[in-house]
């Protein structure tokens, strides 16, 4: 070792405490030359030519997190952390940070004078990548170690313990990375390299084809217990000997499906371990394979006019079961049932891509889909797809119905003004026809005198019921049961309602209204007869099964 000579400037170091989140140091540090640049492998001419440089590592990506603000020491040892290069003061190598990068030099307190060189305040670049300083590692003393490699620490100011670590600085609170300087004996120090692959097809082998992942986060700690946070792809000098420790990150969204280490398939495990034997040549490699998941929605609502639609103002409903089921893209199948909540929607997460079948399970009770019960879905990489259920319930009842003949002189009583400007409003009676003068007005050349009751409007209402008419028979004929159905409808059934056809099929009666006016203007008289058909065998019901959707939702009960 040279002559090293120290002389004391008393220039005070002022502390700015560290305040990082949770237990250890987060950020990294990495030696560079003067102006930033990497060099390949770590390696240099000189020991005038290491600098130090901080930030987040190389390949982080955009917002990784540097190193917290505050004040730091640094130091160089062999290594193994076990011998002391730095020469001068640990004063003198104190630096500043702010937003994760080196701003700041303290001047040194002390000049210390290293082989006929003294040194004060240590050199310092800039770092043309993101403005950061350089620092020069210099002044320290050759490196024991036989392939002439050197480690750097960093450790907050506040987190420097004398007599413990190494030569005061924790492990778990310091970062370190390795540098070698050229020498006479040739030594190429043991190398690490971490790679990540995109297994797209979730097989667990490194295809043609399938991409490699950058920037991913990768956790690295040393046999001395330092632990440094690289980005994929990594390639890192591995001194001293011993037991290395990677880890992967694990972010939600992502899932791990190979881990290799030099070429052996390991268990899936985001940590792995390796013996690093400290060889010269020496390589060793870590692979992981991941795949993005995806995920399924699905989601309830109330379809309060059972359209199908989900109309603003309908509410969701909570507590309703819904079963994801499928295939996975290696083959593996999936059955997830889940619970809408108070969204009215629930979320199958963490899903690989596949054929998929989203589908709602129907509770007890009078409950109805207005829209498909189940959906297929083909869901990609990283894809989010969601499909919504509407459904309603409903009140049963029954009605009953009177004959046409009935409205024709002891129903004419519960017919009011109301009724007959409803009717006056339809096509079959609001004009004149081949068979009639309407409207129901009171004025009117009877069809057939003296078998009709009451007066005006209503004596024209009964005399239309019950006369025959040669002309048009199949249009006069309907025309009459509609217009009992249409005064059955308004008396009998509640609003809104759907009725139960002679076949047993559900319509509601609004439509049933609606299609038969159709058929009256424009069907044949056999499409005419079907339907007037149906019209008199509701008219001659006295229990029409009727049902209508409630405004709320009922109760959701399973079984």
């Amino acid at each position: 070792m040279g002559l090293v000579l120290i002389v004391a400037l008393a220039i005070p170091v002022m502390a700015v405490p560290i305040v990082a989140a949770g237990g250890g140091l987060p950020g990294a540090i990495f030696t560079t030359t003067v102006n930033g640049s990497r060099v390949n492998a770590n390696i240099y001419e000189t020991k005038e030519d290491v600098y130090l440089d901080g930030g987040p590592g190389l390949n982080a990506p955009q917002g990784a997190a540097g190193l917290p603000d505050g004040d730091y020491y640094f130091q160089v040892t062999d290594p193994s952390g076990k011998v002391l290069l730095s020469v001068d003061p640990i004063a003198s190598r104190t630096i500043q940070v702010e937003n994760g990068i080196i701003v700041y030099v303290y001047p040194a307190p002390t000049q210390t004078k290293y082989k006929g060189v003294w040194y004060g305040t240590h050199l310092t670049g800039t770092d043309v990548d993101h403005s950061a300083l350089t620092v020069q590692l210099m002044p320290y003393v050759d490196t024991p170690n036989n392939g002439g490699v050197y480690k750097v620490w960093i450790t907050p100011v506040e987190k420097y313990s004398p007599g413990s670590g190494s030569f005061g600085f924790v492990p778990s609170w310091s970062k370190t990375d390795n540098f070698k300087v050229k020498k006479g004996k040739p030594f190429t120090p043991p190398i690490l390299i971490v790679k990540k692959f995109h297994d797209s097809n979730v097989n667990g082998v490194w295809d043609v084809g399938e991409q490699e992942i950058t920037g991913w986060q990768i956790d690295i700690t040393d046999p001395l217990a330092v632990m440094n946070i690289y980005y994929t792809r990594v390639n890192i000098q591995t001194l001293p000997d011993g037991t290395w420790t990677v880890t992967e990150a694990q972010p939600a969204d992502w899932l791990q499906t190979a881990v290799y280490v030099d070429a052996v398939v390991k268990p899936i495990s985001p940590t792995v371990q390796m013996v690093i034997a400290g060889l010269s040549g020496e390589i060793h490699t870590v692979i992981f394979g991941n795949v993005q998941l995806g995920d399924i929605t699905g989601c309830k609502w109330y379809d309060r006019n059972g359209n199908g639609y989900w109309d603003a103002g309908e509410p969701a409903i909570q507590g309703w079961l819904i079963k994801l089921d499928g295939v996975a893209v290696n083959s593996q199948e999936v059955h997830l049932t889940g619970y809408t909540g108070a969204s009215g929607c629930v979320t199958f997460d963490g899903l690989l891509p596949g054929s998929y079948t989203l589908s709602e399970v129907m509770p007890m009770g009078n409950w109805v889909a207005s829209t498909p019960t189940s959906y297929s879905i083909s869901l990609a990489e990283n894809g989010s797809k969601g499909k919504q259920f509407g459904n309603y319930c409903y009140v049963e009842g029954a009605a009953g119905f009177k004959t046409k003949g009935f409205w024709h002189n002891q129903g004419l009583d519960l017919i009011d003004s109301g009724d007959i400007t409803h009717v006056n409003g339809l096509a079959p009676y609001s004009s004149d026809t081949e068979y009639w003068d309407g409207p129901f007005d009171g004025v009117w050349t009877p069809l057939n005198p003296g078998t009709y009751f009451g007066t005006g409007a209503w004596a024209e209402i009964s005399d239309f019921l019950t006369s025959p008419v040669s002309v048009s028979p199949a249009r006069f004929q309907l025309a009459q049961q509609l217009l009992a159905f249409i005064f059955n409808a308004r008396h009998y059934l509640p609003s809104n309602v759907t009725i139960q056809l002679p076949d047993s099929s559900w319509m509601s009666a609004a439509d049933l209204i609606d299609q038969t006016i159709e058929t009256w203007a424009t069907g044949s008289d056999s499409e005419r007869e079907v339907i007037k058909n149906v019209l008199d065998s509701l008219n001659n019901n006295s229990a029409i099964q009727y049902r209508y959707i409630c405004d709320s939702p009922c109760p959701v009960v399973y079984p």
